[in-house]
């Protein structure tokens, strides 16, 4: 009888392990294997612009549809800034946008940047499984980069003064040329400019590592011209 008891228990335990802590293990391992969004070099974003894309000043980008609303993206310049995890704050369904407003909050850290509408106009859908690329890899999807679907203002009036094409891929390059003289010797008190200096990639994250002082200064002299 007590050998009986014995291998009971015995079975008892091992049908423990086997359905309530492996079952446990496997949740933590499938947490641990959850992949964040991939960092392509930063260059990447001006090195592979799909056609029919506009970019615009406020560090957008705006491809029209068929039915005359726009989809809008986030640059992912300023994505591969952040890194990841990154905290993205989007505005809801329905909303009424005036150009200049805010439009999305990106951030890490406890830190933001605030992305200003490139044009006024209703937000009729909003796209919550951005995957938050450095390329533009994520335009051939369904979902897509984009964050919303706009019904627009006189959007003629704004498409004239966007960049498309060639024009679009100098001006990402001018504003990379930028972002890595500005970052270059916050980057280096902070020990992670030793990879700039001589013509070396801006880290993928570097905002995330740097103190708010460097967050204003992208905010303030990149995003609020």
């Amino acid at each position: 009888m007590v050998a009986l008891l014995v291998i009971v228990s015995i079975v008892a335990l091992i049908a423990l392990d086997y359905f309530v802590l492996r079952k446990g293990r496997m949740a933590r391992e499938a947490v641990e294997k959850i992949e964040m969004p991939g960092l392509q070099p930063l260059s990447e974003a001006f090195r592979r612009l799909p056609a029919g894309v506009f970019l615009q000043p406020t560090y957008t980008w705006s491809r029209i549809r068929e039915d005359g609303e726009v989809f809008v993206g986030l640059h992912p310049i300023l994505f591969g800034l952040i890194g990841a995890p990154y905290d993205l704050q989007l505005l809801g369904e329905g909303r009424d946008v005036e150009k200049g407003a805010p439009l999305v909050r990106l951030g890490s850290g406890g830190r933001h940047l605030t992305v200003k509408a490139p044009f006024a106009g209703v937000i009729t859908a909003v796209n919550h499984r951005v995957s938050g690329e450095t390329d533009w890899s994520g335009l051939g999807g369904t979902d897509g980069a984009w964050l919303y679907r706009v019904r627009p203002v006189r959007v003629g009036d704004e498409v004239p003064t966007w960049l498309i094409g060639d024009g679009a891929v100098e001006w990402t390059r001018a504003q990379y040329a930028r972002l890595r003289n500005r970052l270059a010797g916050v980057a280096m008190a902070h020990s992670l400019g030793v990879v700039m200096p001589d013509g070396g990639e801006i880290p993928a994250g570097i905002l995330g590592e740097l103190d708010e002082q460097a967050w204003r200064a992208v905010q303030v002299e990149f995003l609020e011209s």
